[in-house]
């Protein structure tokens, strides 16, 4: 879970760094404000660019046809789909205390940015 005052991710010392990338995936919010899941943590979405009336309209009409039409969709930035495989290996690199992406371009951003500060304790 997310603290939205300051980014902070659970109880672990990783933050959400704000992106403002055009490109990202809209996902499916049922009416009572939770994500639209299969049941099994899988979460309806659609990868898009922002404001792509097309995506928008293809994840309406899924939705509609789940019978949560009376939902909305909420697009976040930056954000792309990740195989089970993928999701398992990024959980085992940030426990290890690397970088869980490295397609994060602001994430590797802020670690090089952080060794040219502070240095390398290795």
């Amino acid at each position: 879970m997310i603290d939205k005052d300051n980014g902070q991710i659970s109880n672990s010392k990783a933050t959400v760094i704000e992106k403002d990338y055009p490109w990202g995936i809209y996902f499916w919010k049922k009416a009572n404000g939770k994500p639209f899941t299969d049941g099994h943590g899988s979460v309806l979405n659609i990868p898009s660019h922002k404001g792509d009336a097309l995506q928008i309209a293809k994840i309406k009409q899924e939705a509609t046809a789940l019978g949560q039409g009376d939902g909305s969709y909420e697009f976040m930035p930056g954000v792309a789909r990740v195989s089970e495989d993928e999701y398992q290996e990024q959980k085992e690199r940030m426990a290890s205390g690397l970088l869980p992406n490295l397609n994060d371009l602001g994430s590797v951003q802020a670690a090089k940015d952080t060794l040219r500060l502070y240095g390398d304790e290795g």
